[in-house]
């Protein structure tokens, strides 16, 4: 009986490792693909001063990170962004990227150190919902 246990508690232990290996070869490959498209993200300038007053929504994805946003636009100028959803890992804190876009008006501002892909995701997300011209009420 006691060999049987052992030969049991080896298989189970055998197969937890098997599956930690596998899972953290899924999310390395999942990072590098991430920072593969990170590099390639381009954030334009936008200029909102041809913009009626109103909401703005747009989203962006990368990878595991993902962010929808609306944009409020009054007297051409970005008065409030709010962060509508934002599924992060540790980049909770690229929330805050929101005011330097407002305060300087513009995506092209300082992204938050420590969270990289999440900050490049919400100003992507900034950016299509401007691009995107679509005004909600």
């Amino acid at each position: 009986m006691k060999k049987t246990a052992k030969r049991v508690l080896i298989v189970v232990v055998a197969a937890i490792v098997l599956f930690g290996c596998f899972v953290v070869i899924k999310l390395s490959a999942e990072y590098a693909q991430m920072k593969k498209e990170l590099e390639t993200i381009v954030l334009s300038d936008i200029d909102c001063s041809n913009l009626k007053d109103g909401n703005y929504h747009g989203n962006y994805k990368l990878g595991l990170v993902s962010a929808r946003v609306r944009v409020r636009i009054d007297d051409g100028k970005i008065s409030d962004i709010e962060i509508i959803e934002h599924v992060t890992g540790k980049g909770k804190k690229a929330e805050e990227i929101i005011n330097s876009v407002m305060e300087e008006q513009s995506i092209k501002v300082d992204i938050i150190s420590g969270a990289t892909f999440s900050s490049k995701t919400i100003l992507k997300a900034i950016e299509n919902a401007l691009d995107n011209e679509v005004q909600t009420m």
